[in-house]
């Protein structure tokens, strides 16, 4: 019974050995792409917006779109929205200090309207193909 149990520690050690060493592949994560599609970042610019909306983004051949706000709020109108300019109560809220990325699969890549709480917001904004 001894030797029983002896061997069965010894297999189950040598199996979890084993288990510990077998290389994994790792999934590369492409920062800012759409669908972990490799993607390029092809503009970045930094827009101060005010009360008055202003387009940030022209209509083209995206994967995603960056946008990173400081200390405002800001308020997107999304180019599917044509003929829509965000005010301090319509549009899509970005929290004031983050930085989010906008599946071009789900908001699009047309023209981009951006209203800021603030007559002196600052935003970076990155495009990705």
């Amino acid at each position: 019974m001894k030797t029983y149990i002896i061997s069965a520690v010894i297999s189950l050690a040598v199996i979890v050995s084993f288990l510990l060493f077998i290389p994994r592949k790792e999934i590369p994560v492409r920062i800012g792409s759409a669908g972990n599609i490799e993607a390029t970042m092809a503009t970045s610019s930094v827009y101060q917006v005010s009360t008055t909306a202003a387009t940030v983004f022209a209509t083209s051949t995206c994967s995603s779109r960056v946008i990173s706000t400081v200390a405002k709020p800001i308020m997107i109108v999304f180019g599917g929205q044509q003929g829509q300019t965000p005010t301090g109560i319509f549009g899509h809220l970005q929290s004031a200090s983050t930085t989010v990325n906008y599946d071009a699969g789900v908001y699009g890549c047309n023209a981009w309207k951006i209203y800021g709480f603030d007559a002196a917001s600052t935003i970076t904004v990155s495009e990705f193909r």
